[in-house]
């Protein structure tokens, strides 16, 4: 199944990943800088989570 990317628009093939709130805010806040109209239920495909949680990490 495709799915459309959230944040980056792209179409990609299987699921995207879903960040629950309590656990990973912090990577869900480093998205909403970014993109605030974003919604988190909407999730993001797995390069936009490697990214943002790259940005967290400064590397």
């Amino acid at each position: 199944m495709e799915y459309k990317c959230s944040v980056c628009g792209d179409q990609v093939e299987g699921d995207l990943v879903v960040f629950t709130e309590h656990t990973e805010k912090h990577i869900i806040d480093e998205i909403k800088s970014t993109h605030p109209e974003w919604a988190g239920d909407n999730g993001v495909c797995v390069p936009c989570a490697e990214y943002f949680r790259k940005q967290l990490k400064g590397e």
